[in-house]
């Protein structure tokens, strides 16, 4: 008879946890859908990651919630927005076996996360494409205390390096990591970080014009693999951020991602919860298909700025090209690049422009090192 009593009370147990009565929610597998108030022109079909506890299947219920305006929370349009929420040891395992819980940093840390991912089967990213998503970070947002604190991601689906990321700085701004060098044929099979000289980070937003305000995200990105690429970033409608290079991860299908995923350090604090809104997540393949017009900004306005630096790997590459002029002896022009073609032409362009027309390539190939 006890034995008895004790399933039925199990059975109960369980079934108020499916229920969410006990903090718990059910989404492993499951395709979930964003509210139209929120999201328009992605295909609506996101995936949750990666705090499944391995045995329940089940997710903490404060992970993500779709919250209204009428309840107090903030929305940048509509009547409701995603509230992420993340806690000391909201880790676990994802839908495919990916364990944050067991893969540690250097430090010995594991990973915390709470992210939807546009699922990769029917993601749109390819060729040239628009997408904007608004970020509210609560006033009281800790932004220091973790190795990294990632807010939003363009990522492919497998295990290559992370082509742009945007993260809370070490300045404590909003910054956003470019990984691109990682894909060079260069460093194919080899260890790449954002440390390697290819790769970049710059700060959009500085850190005291960051919290307790909404701030609206537009990016466009030309999808390649090669060196005419790019990816254009304008925030509360300013051009802040302009990228020139390849971008598409090699055989991988990129996806768009957005939540809190950190890395806490031996001496972060067992009690840092981090809270974050995101509203207005839009995709199309045209700006004006966006309809930013709701939001304030005009498509006309956005694409005629301009910004000073240009950020490019070519920046940062190791060829160089002698180019002299046949009807100018002493002529000679040394430019760098990163390819020897690019680098090449670049040399070519530049000769041309100086009003020669006998140009020619005396030298080309990797810088000497030293």
């Amino acid at each position: 008879m006890k034995k008895l009593l004790g399933i039925v009370v199990l059975g109960l147990l369980l079934t108020f946890s499916s229920s969410g009565i006990s903090g718990e929610m059910n989404v492993f597998k499951k395709k979930i859908k964003l509210p139209s108030d929120v999201m328009q022109g992605y295909k609506n079909v996101w995936n949750f990651c990666c705090n499944f506890d391995p045995e329940t299947r089940l997710t903490p219920d404060h992970a993500f919630k779709f919250v209204n305006k009428t309840e107090g929370h903030p929305v940048r349009l509509g009547e409701q927005s995603i509230r992420f929420e993340l806690r000391r040891g909201d880790c676990g395992v994802s839908s495919g076996g990916y364990d944050d819980c067991a893969i540690k940093s250097s430090s010995g840390m594991t990973s915390e996360r709470h992210e939807l991912l546009l699922d990769p089967d029917v993601s749109p990213f390819k060729k040239i494409t628009w997408n904007t998503y608004s970020i509210f970070l609560t006033e009281d947002f800790p932004l220091f205390g973790f190795a990294h604190i990632t807010m939003g991601q363009l990522h492919g689906d497998g295990d290559g390096a992370v082509g742009f990321q945007w993260d809370i700085g070490v300045g404590g701004g909003y910054v956003v990591n470019r990984r691109t060098g990682c894909f060079l044929p260069k460093n194919k099979n080899k260890k790449c970080s954002i440390s390697n000289p290819e790769n970049n980070t710059q700060q959009v937003i500085p850190k005291d014009k960051l919290l307790g305000k909404w701030h609206d995200i537009v990016l466009n990105v030309n999808w390649t693999k090669k060196q005419n690429g790019y990816l254009k970033q304008w925030i509360n409608g300013k051009l802040v951020y302009h990228y020139q290079g390849n971008t598409d991860t090699p055989r991988e299908k990129e996806q768009f991602q957005m939540g809190i995923y950190r890395g806490p350090l031996p001496s972060t604090p067992k009690n840092l919860t981090q809270i974050a809104y995101f509203d207005q997540v839009r995709f199309a393949k045209s700006c004006e298909k966006l309809k930013l017009e709701d939001l304030g900004y005009s498509c006309e306005e956005l694409e005629s700025q301009k910004i000073l630096t240009i950020d490019t790997i070519e920046a940062f590459d190791n060829y160089v090209a002698v180019i002299k002029n046949k009807d100018d002896g002493d002529y000679l022009l040394k430019v760098s690049g990163a390819t020897k073609k690019l680098t090449e032409k670049k040399g070519l362009k530049k000769c041309k422009e100086a009003g020669n027309t006998k140009c020619y390539v005396h030298f080309s190939g990797p810088k000497p090192q030293y």
